[in-house]
């Protein structure tokens, strides 16, 4: 069976251990935290930059015979990355009861903490996998989440190449994902223009095809002049446009109006959570990108997106160019808020040695490119740890 086959597979439900009743999984400890350094070398193109090469950490937060797991993005172009700040921060947290723990975090949350989103958004992922799997509930149930239905998986393509771009575009469809598909921009329309047609021509008329230019629009003078440039993207087959340039919110909402059925995307006004949900606006887009890395806090995006739904619009889960724990949680959260696209999924070149690692998830990816979602406690993942420690380039025990 190949390694995206055992996704949703079986998990153990750990006969071993007792599971905690009431607030009782408050006063267990934080007795272990494991930090795994998995490292991609396939380069990625922004509007921005390029990033040559990336270190992710794997992080396992244990209590006992109970554990939860997380992933960040921690560092780019920096193959000798140590993740010194990394090891500081979660040491605070080592022999802390999951109460304490949680206590802190808030404190850390929200209240304009120097820690970075990643470090507060990740440990937050990590505290709550460990705490559904104390209590035998599925994170998303402690979050207040109800939603079952598949979410569509996001094909993302981060390549300025019109020759890589098609041969992306034609492995969306090899994988059963050629129905929806994110491109990046780079601010310069001749450019993209190629971009999208190269996908169009590959992708025929029916797949939505959506673009993230990162705010890279930068030299209009007036929204007239910027909806001149979104048309003529609507007009080539662009369904959506993410970010498309630096706006304030009743910019966004002008825009939308003036470009009709092209979707706008609201991303960076979103971040973190507890910032969007003051900043968004009804009419700002038909669809707001809840972006993983930049959220902050998950009980904030839940939140954030229920608000999204209840002003009519369509939220999506989207991606930090995520490999490994946090694909199957956050599919799990689209799944939970009703996302209409996921795009944090496992990627077949970037996640492969991973893949190799991976026991079982409660997340499946169904033969229609839908993700789907089979109750497990916390978020489910089961990983082979001794064989992550061989293939990561770092591991410390905190």
């Amino acid at each position: 069976m190949s390694a995206l086959g055992i996704l949703g597979a079986t998990y153990p439900l750990f006969s071993s251990c007792a599971y905690k009743n009431g607030n009782e999984y408050l006063n267990e400890k934080i007795t272990k935290i494991e930090v795994f350094r998995y490292d991609i070398n396939i380069p990625r193109y922004f509007s921005w930059g390029t990033w040559h090469n990336r270190q992710h950490l794997f992080i396992k937060i244990s209590s006992g015979e109970f554990y939860g797991w997380t992933e960040t993005p921690a560092s780019k172009n920096n193959p000798d990355f140590n993740p010194t700040a990394w090891v500081d921060y979660l040491k605070q947290f080592k022999g802390l009861t999951i109460g304490e723990a949680q206590k802190l975090l808030a404190s850390e949350q929200v209240l304009g903490s120097k820690r970075s989103l990643k470090m507060l958004e990740s440990l937050d992922m990590g505290l709550l996998d460990l705490s559904g799997r104390l209590q035998n509930k599925t994170a998303i149930e402690l979050l207040g989440l109800n939603g079952t239905k598949p979410v569509p998986g996001l094909y993302c393509i981060l390549d300025k190449d019109e020759k890589k771009v098609r041969e992306e575009a034609a492995k969306s469809i090899e994988q059963n994902l050629g129905h929806h598909m994110k491109f990046k921009m780079y601010g310069d329309e001749a450019v993209d223009m190629k971009l999208l047609q190269t996908i169009r021509d590959v992708l025929g008329d029916e797949a939505v095809v959506i673009s993230d230019v990162n705010k890279g629009y930068k030299k209009w003078q007036s929204l007239d002049e910027l909806k001149g440039v979104l048309d003529r993207f609507k007009d080539n087959g662009l369904n959506a446009i993410e970010d498309p340039a630096n706006l304030k919110p009743k910019e966004w909402v002008q825009l939308q109006k003036m470009v009709g059925e092209l979707t706008l995307i609201p991303d960076a006004p979103m971040r973190p959570a507890w910032k969007g949900i003051k900043t968004m606006q009804k009419g700002m887009g038909h669809i707001f990108n809840l972006h993983p890395s930049t959220m902050g806090s998950l009980t904030h995006t839940a939140q954030l997106a229920q608000k999204v739904k209840d002003i009519g619009a369509k939220v999506m889960i989207g991606d930090d160019s995520l490999v490994g724990p946090a694909c199957s949680a956050w599919q799990q959260i689209a799944i939970g808020v009703g996302a209409t696209l996921v795009e944090a999924i496992e990627k077949k070149e970037d996640s492969k040695i991973y893949l190799e690692c991976l026991q079982s998830a409660a997340t499946k990816k169904e033969s229609n490119g839908y993700y789907s979602f089979k109750s497990a406690p916390g978020f489910g993942l089961e990983l082979d740890t001794d064989r992550l420690k061989k293939v990561s380039e770092l591991y410390i025990e905190v």
